[in-house]
């Protein structure tokens, strides 16, 4: 019996841990939330999120704002939510 649970918890932390969203779906999500519709190259975009800080814990993950110094969003099992609504990205330059 203890090996089943051992194994059922093992099989539920690697399925956390294969489906764990990266931090380009915490962009993809970021942007989707926010108003202006525009297509951004990669360096905009890096420009723009570089204030993010990307934090992956194995089985979720996170993005904070260095500069507020305040969580963004927060993703598990492949989905990601965001916390601070008022977020905006650094316009680019």
């Amino acid at each position: 019996m203890n090996k089943l649970l051992l194994l059922v918890i093992a099989a539920g932390l690697g399925y956390a841990a294969h489906t764990n969203p990266d931090f380009s779906t915490h962009q993809n999500t970021i942007s989707e939330s926010l108003q202006d519709q525009q297509y951004y190259t990669e360096e905009q975009n890096a420009e723009r999120f570089g204030d993010l800080d990307f934090t992956n814990f194995l089985v979720a993950s996170v993005t904070k704002d260095t500069v507020k110094m305040s969580m963004v969003s927060y993703g598990f099992l492949g989905r990601v939510s965001i916390v601070d609504e008022d977020w905006r990205p650094r316009p680019i330059q």
